[in-house]
């Protein structure tokens, strides 16, 4: 019945959802299969075979591997390193015999390449015959390393390491060889391409191709436990085409070129546990050959054999190109690889599990499951996926390789440039089902997921990066339609729209609700305009009286909402809504002026001219003119916003930095103003973004050929010139006080999202050129990267914004706001303030215009 069940399941949901993640039936099964070596209690002393400390390395070589023999006839046992340091060449194991260095003891490889016969192995995933790595073994039978001592490659920029192109740091140091780049790794790839026979690819003398420090090729049965291992000449542990394979309580100190941890290569059933690794390269490398010596089908003797059935627990991984690394000698495939319960930590760790491999290669990587991994920082990326590793490589190309059935869960990140990262290819999808859950990546400073390429069933339960749940199916194709719902469903009465306990008349909730409502104009979502229509009918009466509006106040704030009012009477007209309008616009007739005809910001606030209240009034006035005046008396009305936009911006420019001060009072006597000026002390950015918008929507309203309209239009052009200059070139966006550059002033979501509105809008209506729409893009991409998140109820939202910043009045309790740097960063910062999600909303739907969706905005 159970079997039944889960079978109907699977046909009523796409497969990605049926598929599980940690495989514990499997990963069980493969930890049975692992077979250990078995050796018998027989002890072989190498001082007995002629080793000395004071022996010359070739003398100790001899004598090891003739312990080494003689243990391996007797039937096996344990051949002593004891403690001291022990100069050596090239070791050989034989079946049966556990080479044990003892605490205290140091197997040191003396650098003379004569110690270091030629034998057959591989060298990045290309068979050949090359120098005998430090310890080597070719077809034997339980074998292993153990012991508490160390072996020491003598890995150096003097010695081994010098062949891979390095130069020596010594002077007495002679290169004879030829090196590894380029030379002889460029030769055994040619010989692979050609077919060449493994017997004919005779390196070592003067070809450049440094030795692995232990590689076992073709055994079965080994153990490599409890050593301490550095300055290898190359790769560390390098088990080839062999199986039952343990590691553990292996610790690696290795920052050589090319200087792998373990790289298991065509290798079954294998363990890694409880290791540390700390490697100039790849930590773990799970390999399985390089393109004709790999791939099904290739010219190589060993082609066809995956790397599979492999477990990686409890390790600790430092510096190191990967943590664990699948490829990129890859081409055999590699399948069942399970990794739990590791430590990753270093900022030159470059990612956490990466799988690397490109079109020359083919094969098929699967089933890779990682599980329970706790990560301090990476550098790149937590996951990354790249079919395009070495794209210059020279072979023959056209061997796609699959890339499938990935799962991460549980994984913790604190810090990285990117969360997942896949380069995949554009003309096939050979990237699917990959699969993150309960993850959680924090300080991502790019993007959070990062795809080039075609891929499928990209699938996140649970996803969180930098606080934002990351989605496999958005529930809205635009982010205009996205926010207005999540904001509905957050807030279901619009009256309580910014953040009220009780129904509130106020520009916030006008400027958001208009935003909203062209969101519905957009795409005709009558649940939006149902959800809008209930604002008028509970704010103003059937005589057209505003519920918390006061005449007297002269408040320009309190005329904004005018305009969002204006807009629905037109689409659904009432009486009351008209009676409304109209005292309104009176207010804005009858409110008080400067001096020079510019309105005072409010009665509290008398003689003072805010950049904010330009977009407070003026947009109403010249909207709604032709429309409550007529359209013969509209021209006075245009007449009048030109003229004190055009003082205002003359005002408040300051030409020190180029942009415009939040405020000016014309008596020069406020606490916070210039008593020279009049000047408030510097440019608070949303007050900017008041100010570009106002003349923005006030074109809007303005007939096309009214005589003025090419002057607000320079107007614009130069304020958010100005702005351009100030955006913040790593992330797109702009700080919360434009002309003060200080670490404590922070990167704000309202006035980033006016600046791209404005941008994106006056492009599309021919204001500006393409360097300011490039601008606003940039600025858009920049807002979705460092201000929206994604909640896990799966609404979105802005985050950063300032809640509030303001100038006096002039009494005790509000001297603080005295439009010191210190004072606008002081303010509280909050999420879905309306004040930017209007604006977002807005700069979203410009987007859309352009073609952009949520779903490419995510790649």
């Amino acid at each position: 019945m159970k079997q039944l069940q889960t079978l109907l399941l699977c046909l009523l949901f796409p497969l990605a959802v049926c598929a599980s993640a940690w495989d514990d039936v499997k990963y069980k099964q493969i930890e049975k299969s692992i077979r250990m070596p078995q050796f018998a209690d027989r002890t072989f002393d190498i001082k007995k075979y002629g080793a000395s400390l004071d022996a010359t390395p070739a003398q100790n070589q001899k004598a090891i591997n003739k312990a080494i023999e003689a243990c391996s006839k007797a039937g096996g046992g344990r051949v002593v390193i004891p403690a001291g340091t022990w100069k050596t060449g090239a070791l050989r194991m034989k079946s049966h015999v556990n080479l044990v260095i003892e605490k205290g003891a140091t197997l040191f490889f003396h650098f003379d390449r004569a110690l270091y016969p030629l034998v057959e192995t591989r060298w990045e995933g290309l068979d050949c015959i090359n120098y005998s790595p430090l310890i080597y073994a070719f077809r034997e039978t339980d074998i292993a390393v153990t012991g508490e001592g160390t072996i020491d490659g003598n890995g150096s920029d003097d010695t081994w390491w010098l062949m891979s192109g390095k130069t020596p740091k010594s002077r007495d140091v002679v290169v004879e060889e030829k090196q590894q780049n380029p030379g002889g790794r460029a030769d055994l790839l040619k010989m692979a391409e050609d077919g060449v026979p493994i017997e004919k690819r005779v390196f070592g003398p003067k070809k450049g191709l440094r030795p692995q420090m232990i590689n076992f090729n073709q055994c079965d049965g080994i153990l490599i436990e409890g050593v301490t291992m550095v300055r290898s000449p190359f790769w560390v542990m390098h088990p080839l085409l062999s199986k039952n394979i343990t590691v553990r309580n292996v610790t690696v100190h290795n920052d050589g070129p090319n200087g792998d941890g373990c790289d298991p290569e065509s290798c079954e059933n294998v363990l890694i546990e409880n290791c540390v690794f700390d490697t100039g390269d790849d930590c773990i490398a799970i390999k399985s050959g390089r393109n004709e010596d790999g791939r099904e089908g290739g010219k190589g003797r060993y082609v066809g054999r995956p790397s599979k059935n492999i477990i990686v627990r409890n390790c600790i991984m430092k510096d190191g190109h990967g943590g664990v690394v699948l490829g990129s000698e890859i081409s055999g495939g590699c399948n069942n690889v399970f990794v739990e319960n590791c430590k990753m930590d270093s900022p030159n760790l470059d990612r956490i599990l990466r799988i690397k491999t490109n079109s020359c290669r083919g094969g098929v990587i699967e089933d890779i499951y990682m599980r329970n991994v706790e990560v301090g920082q990476c550098a790149e990326a937590v996951l990354k996926i790249n079919l395009d590793y070495e794209p210059k490589e020279i072979g023959r190309r056209g061997f796609y390789p699959i890339v499938r059935n990935v799962y991460m869960e549980n994984v913790t990140c604190k810090k990285s440039k990117y969360g997942i990262m896949v380069v995949a290819f554009d003309d096939r999808t050979n990237v699917y089902n990959i699969n993150l859950k309960n993850c959680k990546f924090d300080g991502v400073y790019g993007k959070p997921v990062y795809i080039t390429g075609k891929t499928k069933d990209m699938n996140y339960d649970n996803l969180f990066i930098n606080g934002s749940m990351i989605l496999s199916q958005f529930p809205y194709k635009s982010y205009s339609e996205w926010m207005t719902h999540s904001e509905m469903q957050r807030i279901p009465d619009p009256c309580y729209l910014d953040f009220t306990t009780r129904p509130k008349w106020g520009y916030v909730v006008g400027i958001e609700q208009e935003a909203m409502l062209d969101t519905y104009l957009a795409y005709k979502d009558e649940s939006i305009i149902n959800y809008l229509k209930q604002y008028p009918a509970k704010m103003i009466d059937e005589k057209g009286n505003i519920t918390g509006y006061k005449y007297e106040d002269f408040n320009l704030d309190n005329t904004r909402p005018g305009r969002y009012i204006l807009r629905m009477n037109m689409l659904y007209p009432e009486k009351k809504l008209e009676k409304a309008l109209k005292t309104i616009f009176k207010q804005l007739e009858k409110q008080p002026r400067t001096k020079d005809g510019v309105w005072w910001h409010k009665a509290i606030y008398a003689h003072q001219v805010w950049l904010d209240g330009v977009y407070m009034g003026h947009p109403f006035y010249t909207m709604a003119a032709p429309i409550l005046k007529g359209e013969k008396k509209a021209k006075k009305y245009y007449d009048d916003t030109f003229e004190q936009i055009s003082k205002t911006y003359a005002r408040t420019y300051d030409e020190k930095t180029g942009l415009w001060k939040h405020a000016w009072d014309e008596t020069q006597k406020m606490f916070w103003a210039n008593p020279e000026t009049g000047l408030s002390q510097h440019t608070w950015a949303r007050a900017q973004g008041w100010f570009a918008m106002a003349i923005l929507e006030v074109l809007d309203a303005l007939p096309q050929d009214y005589e003025n309209r090419g002057k607000l239009i320079e107007m614009l052009n130069n304020v958010m010139k100005s702005t351009v200059k100030y955006q913040d070139k790593a992330t797109g966006v702009w700080y919360d006080v434009l002309d003060v550059k200080d670490p404590r002033n922070y990167l704000e979501a309202t006035a980033s999202s006016m600046f791209a509105y404005v941008l994106l809008k006056g492009a599309r209506l021919g204001y500006f050129g393409n360097d300011l729409k490039e601008a606003g893009l940039k600025a858009y991409k920049g807002i979705l990267n460092e201000f929206v998140k994604v909640n896990p109820d799966k609404t979105i939202s802005l985050t950063r914004c300032c809640e509030v910043s303001g100038l006096g009045p002039d009494n005790p309790k509000s001297r603080r706001r005295d439009g010191s740097f210190e004072y606008y960063i002081s303010e509280p910062i909050r999420d879905n303030d309306g004040k930017g999600v209007g604006p977002f909303i807005w700069a979203s739907l410009e987007m859309e215009k352009l073609g952009y969706n949520v779903e490419q905005l995510n790649k």
